[in-house]
């Protein structure tokens, strides 16, 4: 039994398109990460979010998506952490994305932005740019 990394069964160009967004989000600064949370929640996200899902099982890339959106959630934990941010209910004059809800909100925009790298391929268009949403101005 391997213990393979399911993001190198990719395709090569879809990784290291997945690579090179990774090192772009390393470059943002913590302090403009907040405007990366936002989520729509409208129909046609609910249905990019969904399409995403039903393509990924049926091409057996959902293990790939998972790990991708676990690496996404924890990353965004890290960057908090290591800036000296810590979670709270968002009441205090501490900066921006201090409370849990914020901090999901960037963590799962950020999760749907992997998962749109990982599924580039096998989507469309429009999915594609529904689920990059706001981290499509650092995505090219």
């Amino acid at each position: 039994m391997t213990t393979a990394d399911p993001l190198d069964r990719l395709p090569r160009q879809t990784r290291l398109r997945l690579d090179k967004f990774s090192r772009e989000v390393d470059r943002i600064a913590i302090e403009v990460m907040p405007m990366f949370a936002a989520r729509p929640l409208g129909d046609d996200h609910q249905r990019a979010v969904d399409n995403a899902e039903r393509v990924a099982i049926e091409t057996g890339r959902q293990v790939a998506v998972a790990e991708a959106r676990r690496i996404a959630w924890d990353y965004i934990d890290r960057r908090y952490a290591a800036a000296g941010y810590r979670p709270g209910l968002g009441i205090t004059a501490w900066p921006a994305l201090t409370s849990g809800p914020e901090r999901a909100d960037l963590a799962a925009s950020f999760g749907d932005a992997v998962t749109a790298i990982v599924l580039e391929d096998l989507l469309d268009e429009a999915d594609l740019d529904e689920l990059l949403g706001p981290w499509a101005s650092i995505e090219s």
